[in-house]
């Protein structure tokens, strides 16, 4: 917007300057012609005073300063035969006697304008003369005054230009950074208000509209904290119970071994089930970054748990591999981020999957931070999907099971809970990316 304001400033005002500097030109030279003109025509009357009849002969009579005169007239009789005529070229001096031939009129030849003007004696015409004027000099003045207002043209547009900039930066400069607050205050800290009162100008409206915004985002992020409580709490009852029932029925030693492994199945899906709305009642409040997760063990503890419960089984090979990183995240909430990732990547892979742990290159703008890519042989994710997965409820055209499309989704907004990010990489194999934060001293 402020590049677009500027150079339609800068539009309109160098097509003002130009048409005021054509219309300078058209004026000046008007002005010039006229004077030129106005000359032109007092010297054609001087000379024709000058002339007169002696013994049936004209003759120009002598009289102070006609040296100047004479330089620059023709006299020609009836018969249009030079009486008197200056030594120029033949050009001009052919000019000449056409032009006296000709009758009462003016010509350009070059530079130079010719007048002619017939001489009387009483009501009777003598004769013709004919005087000329070099408009050189008012060629070179236009030029050289057109030339400097163009320069001043260019001078004015300059200055016009760089003091437009700074006035619409200067205007504009509250609005980018009420923007940019706005934006981190929506990402970080819902709360904070620019509180500039009622709208009294631009500046003040927009901050109205900003803070009315902040006011419902923090009002839609309270509802979704308080509904996922919620919905954490309501689980956690049945849960329990769930629990208590499958560890009584286990003790029971009549029963079948086959009920008893699978009371104890159920048991353990409960233990995960608990686990997970623990670390989703965490997520919202400030314990999520307080914790230290080694990377490296969160990682094998993740690979182990999904491969054992993977349908292939033994037939999919996973593996870690990297050095310890200690990120700022509880470990709990680490797992329950890559968890889902790792699950789809097994629900797609062929025959291996990967997670390879290390720090991103400070270079690249990711200092104190750690990378966890989980790559798998699968069909991987096309460039229109690297945004479309992360919608809650997508599915993409490789997906199999009956899996809801939520777990990319979950992984991400957990991993931006606590500083990182969850990104989908465009290959012929599936590849996911999950930054965390270090730790100031790892």
């Amino acid at each position: 917007m402020r590049r677009r304001l500027v150079w339609l400033t800068v539009a309109v005002i160098t097509t003002s300057v130009a048409l005021l500097t054509v219309a300078f030109w058209l004026l000046l030279r008007g002005w010039l012609r006229h004077d030129a003109d106005a000359l032109l025509a007092s010297r054609a009357r001087a000379a024709s005073a000058l002339v007169t009849v002696d013994a049936g002969r004209l003759v120009l009579e002598e009289t102070p300063g006609d040296e100047a005169i004479e330089q620059e007239m023709w006299l020609f009789d009836l018969k249009t035969s030079p009486v008197v005529h200056p030594p120029v070229d033949r050009s001009l001096a052919s000019a000449a006697a056409t032009l006296a031939s000709a009758g009462p009129a003016t010509r350009m030849v070059g530079q130079v304008e010719l007048r002619s003007l017939p001489v009387l004696d009483g009501p009777r015409r003598i004769g013709t003369v004919v005087v000329a004027l070099s408009l050189a000099p008012y060629i070179h003045s236009e030029r050289l005054a057109v030339g400097a207002a163009v320069a001043l043209d260019v001078v004015i547009v300059a200055g016009a230009a760089v003091l437009v900039r700074r006035l619409v930066g200067s205007a504009l400069r509250p609005v980018a950074e009420m923007t940019a607050l706005a934006g981190d205050w929506g990402a970080h800290d819902p709360d904070q208000r620019f509180g500039l009162g009622p709208p009294r100008d631009e500046i003040t409206g927009l901050a109205a509209t900003l803070d009315g915004l902040l006011t419902r985002l923090a009002a839609s992020l309270r509802h979704e904290t308080l509904v996922t409580s919620q919905i954490a709490h309501e689980l956690k009852a049945p849960l329990a119970r769930m629990r208590a029932a499958a560890e009584a029925s286990a003790r029971y030693d009549i029963r079948p071994e086959p009920l008893r492994a699978a009371l104890e199945g159920v048991v353990g899906e409960v233990d995960q089930l608990a686990g997970v709305v623990e670390t989703l009642l965490k997520a919202p409040g400030g314990t999520a970054t307080t914790g230290r997760a080694d990377l490296v063990e969160v990682a094998e503890r993740v690979a182990f748990a999904a491969g054992a419960a993977a349908a292939g089984g033994p037939q999919t090979r996973m593996s870690v591999h990297g050095a310890a990183r200690p990120a700022l995240c509880d470990p709990d909430l680490a797992e329950r981020i890559l968890t889902p990732i790792v699950d789809n990547a097994l629900r797609h892979t062929r025959s291996a999957v990967t997670l390879q742990i290390d720090e991103v290159d400070p270079a690249a703008g990711g200092a104190n931070a750690a990378r966890l890519t989980i790559t798998d042989d699968g069909p991987g994710f096309t460039p229109d999907e690297v945004d479309a997965v992360f919608e809650p409820g997508y599915r993409g055209a490789a997906a199999t099971g009956d899996g809801a499309g939520l777990g990319l989704s979950l992984a991400r907004r957990l991993a931006r809970l606590v500083g990182g990010d969850v990104l989908v990489l465009p290959a012929p194999w599936g590849r996911v990316v999950v930054t965390f934060p270090m730790l100031p001293d790892a």
